[in-house]
């Protein structure tokens, strides 16, 4: 990945989620792997390694969703950065 394409703030961001807990990062990384082309990923429920992504606001519940389980926001901050973490 090369860090020198991103915007300054994704940089930031980048920086962020290499200082969280092993579990968070597995839960973060899972989610982008699932997300689609729209940022967006589903999971059936919210685990207790997703409560920090949320406070540090690197995921976010989408609210309008109405199906099966739960539709997340993944890295809504950092599209450059999300593009980047899905081709690895």
């Amino acid at each position: 990945m090369n860090l020198l394409e991103l915007p300054d703030h994704e940089k930031r961001i980048y920086q962020q989620i290499t200082k969280l807990k092993k579990p968070e990062k597995q839960m973060l990384w899972h989610l982008i792997k699932k997300t689609n082309i729209g940022g967006i990923a589903l999971y059936p429920k919210i685990e207790k390694e997703m409560i920090p992504l949320i406070k540090q606001k690197f995921i976010a519940i989408n609210e309008i969703y109405q199906g099966e389980g739960f539709s997340f926001f993944i890295l809504q901050k950092a599209p450059y950065l999300l593009r980047q973490l899905k081709k690895r």
